[in-house]
């Protein structure tokens, strides 16, 4: 009751202060002590909360700053990128920095925690979320009491170190990745890095991505299991040395605070060490807590003192998931007959209490993950683990005898690749559900602890299970026809989608130049706009297929993201103009994706679905796929007229001048530029609305005063990109801007 009292408070919704009134009167009527209870804790919580929210200021402001700071946390060198949390006159700043050659970036990979460094540099404002469920990052940095981004200018490394007994930890932590990074083989060097240190950048992200999709991507972090088998190892091994049950617990007990800083005191490692080090303290006092007492102490515990943690992901999933397999293991786990159906129950069980964080957080659930589970923790657990282990602890003393462990672990963990790689081409593998909003998010909770509560009774209660996955699809389910003007930077891109999930269709798939770098410059995995950016946003709207993707021309922002995109969401059928497949980078994108249908258009093409139209006007001829032979499409939606224009020129505004292009709303040709939207093509449009999709201060100076005067004098409305993040066009609603 405690900790659900302590979650309600933390949701933000409007929903919960209701339920909490409706609570209050049903407590107030049937004089029950348990509703009391919650809603006390409720109120002290939220007023904890709101306490510790105040708090939470910075005394500096956006300017530019020069002084030493100590380095204290995060420390990371990636590519020409050096980043660190660092502290500076009592207050923590994020810094960054781009490294210029390769020689500066070694001296920075000698870096070490409480080392002091000379700035020079400005304070910047962290960049909220531009798009509508996308990642944000200033909300992020202020849980942990961060306000303000470092951008380095120039910096000078100090001869000074001061480091704390926490920064030393964490300094053999380093150490250690940097034995394992020059030791062990390349191949296998990501498990020894994530296994053993927490570490888990060291993954080439297809990798990481194909044991995400299969649902056992948890093995490849230290999890509740991995510092279960270790603390229980040294404890066996302790007793077996003659050493007392007593002195083996004490040991124990300051190992394990040592541990979690060595490995990155990630959420789940915490909670479990936690809980470890309570369940030890019962045995030696003979308190005998049980494992449902201990989890919710430890989560009090750790909300008092680290009260933002509740929002992180790792936190959420591993306490989620234990109280799931804790509670379960009464009468759900107890009645199954053999070691393989109670390992199908417990997996269950994890993917179900499992899935409402992952819908929220990452806009879908992989349901393989039940079965694949039975294979894969079995092999981590009982050979690679102990493998990383055990080669890690020979490589201290003996390079030869590691080399040859090292010989047979990579033969058998290259071997687990293979075979992981052919069973990621199974289809359908995650069900992508979006984010669901509250009211739905509520029910899917309620529903899934009534399904355990129904297990716990009788039989699986499949009816409860198919309310489950229709609540799922409910959530992706698209009722009311939207157009997301989706913020790619100095691009384009639209999304529209039909109402009650009738089509999907992308205008675009926005871009970035790319840059050639040096091999030392190069990140491990650097940000795309169609990876990073546009499939996350379609993702969180529920969409894990296009119906069309319609390039308007070849230029790279409003190209270059369709390869990622096509690697993440399927395509049903690609739409370009005559003569753009001619070009290098549409050339390159066509090849990596034969199987998607191509359709070539030119002007008079066109297609229906209900009351909603499409109509292509321009080109009229095959062209180069520059700006000028951009596709323009003309749109009935909501019964209103849309013109969505691509990078089209005056000269192409002047080709469709005699073809009735009246609009109610007008997507801006080439994001503003002082070469399109002239006046006589505005005055036969005569938009209500203008939309400008822009990059943010883009060195373009888009969108050009000229182009915002010739709107201004039409009395358009103007909304842009730059200055509103993703504008959102709801059928029967209107426009709502991401930024207010």
């Amino acid at each position: 009751m405690i900790i659900l009292a302590i979650v309600f408070a933390t949701v933000t919704s409007s929903f919960v202060p209701i339920c909490i009134c409706l609570l209050s009167l049903i407590a107030i009527i049937k004089k029950s002590k348990i509703i009391l209870l919650f809603i006390l804790v409720y109120l002290l919580t939220y007023g904890f909360l709101f306490l510790v929210e105040k708090s939470n200021t910075s005394s500096f402001t956006a300017s530019e700053f020069d002084g030493n700071c100590q380095i204290t946390n995060d420390l990371k060198v990636d590519g020409d990128s050096f980043q660190a949390i660092v502290r500076c006159k009592k207050e923590k700043f994020q810094l960054r920095y781009k490294i210029t050659t390769e020689e500066e970036q070694h001296q920075l990979k000698k870096l070490q925690y409480g080392q002091i460094i000379a700035v020079s540099a400005a304070l910047e404002k962290p960049q909220v979320n531009r798009n509508q469920n996308q990642f944000n990052y200033q909300t992020f940095l202020k849980r942990k009491n961060i306000h303000y981004i470092l951008q380095v200018n120039a910096l000078s490394i100090s001869d000074k170190v001061s480091p704390s007994v926490l920064m030393r930890i964490q300094n053999m932590r380093l150490q250690t990745m940097t034995h394992l990074t020059e030791t062990i083989s390349p191949k296998i060097n990501p498990y020894f890095l994530a296994l053993i240190t927490g570490e888990k950048n060291g993954f080439s992200p297809e990798m990481y991505e194909t044991y995400q999709q299969m649902g056992v991507v948890h093995l490849l972090a230290i999890s509740g299991l991995h510092v279960n088998l270790l603390i229980g190892a040294i404890y066996f091994l302790l007793l077996k040395l003659g050493i007392t049950r007593e002195r083996a617990i004490i040991c124990l007990l300051i190992f394990l605070p040592f541990y979690v800083v060595l490995t990155g005191a990630n959420p789940p490692v915490i909670r479990a060490a936690t809980m470890t080090a309570l369940l030890l303290l019962s045995e030696k006092y003979a308190s005998k807590w049980s494992s449902f007492s201990v989890i919710c102490l430890s989560f009090i515990l750790f909300f008092l003192l680290q009260p933002y943690v509740i929002y992180e992901v790792g936190f959420q999933l591993s306490y989620a998931v234990s109280f799931g397999i804790i509670l379960s293991s009464r009468q759900i786990l107890t009645r199954q007959q053999n070691v393989f159906t109670k390992s199908l129950a417990i997996s269950f069980v994890s993917t179900m209490m499992s899935s409402v964080v992952m819908m929220y957080h990452f806009y879908s659930f992989s349901w393989v993950g039940i079965f694949f589970n039975l294979i894969y923790v079995p092999i981590f657990t009982i050979i690679i683990l102990p493998g990383c282990i055990s080669v890690f602890l020979v490589s201290l003393f003996s390079p030869t005898l590691t080399n040859i462990l090292e010989i047979v672990l990579t033969f058998f963990i290259q071997f687990v690749e293979s075979v992981t790689n052919i069973f990621a081409k199974i289809p359908h593998q995650t069900i992508v559900t979006g984010r669901p909003n509250t009211l739905v998010l509520l029910v899917i909770i309620v529903t899934i602890l009534f399904f355990f509560h129904q297990w716990q009774k009788k039989k699986f209660p499949i009816g409860i299970f198919i309310c489950f996955c229709l609540l799922c699809y409910l959530a992706s389910f698209n009722f009311s026809g939207k157009v997301s003007f989706i913020d790619v930077g100095q691009g384009d891109s639209i999304l529209i989608q039909l109402p009650y999930n009738k089509g999907n269709y992308l205008i675009d798939t926005g871009g970035q130049l790319p840059f050639e770098k040096e091999d030392w410059a190069k990140k491990r995995n650097p940000f795309t706009i169609g990876g990073s950016t546009l499939t996350p946003v379609l993702k969180s709207k529920g969409i894990s297929s296009l119906d069309k993707v319609i390039i308007t021309h070849s230029d790279a922002d409003h190209m270059e993201g369709l390869d990622d995109l096509e690697k993440n969401i399927a395509i049903k059928e690609l739409i370009f103009a005559q003569g753009a497949e001619n070009k290098a980078i549409m050339k390159e994108a066509l090849a990596v994706m034969p199987q998607v249908k191509q359709t070539i258009i030119l002007a008079g093409a066109k297609w229906k679905v209900g009351e909603n139209s499409f109509e292509c006007l321009y080109p009229v001829q095959k062209g180069e796929g520059g700006n000028d032979d951009s596709i323009v499409l003309k749109a009935i939606l909501d019964n209103k007229v849309w013109l969505f224009t691509g990078d089209l020129e005056e000269a192409g505004e002047k080709a469709i001048l005699n073809q009735p292009i009246k609009a109610d709303i007008l997507k801006v040709g080439h994001h503003g530029s002082k070469t399109s939207t002239s006046k006589e093509f505005i005055q036969k449009v005569k938009p209500t609305f203008a939309i400008i999709s822009c990059g943010l201060e883009n060195r373009f100076g888009h969108p050009h005063a000229e182009t915002m005067a010739t709107l201004e004098r039409a009395e358009t409305t103007i909304l842009r990109t730059d200055l509103q993040g993703e504008i959102i066009y709801t059928f029967g609603k209107g426009f709502e801007a991401t930024l207010k």
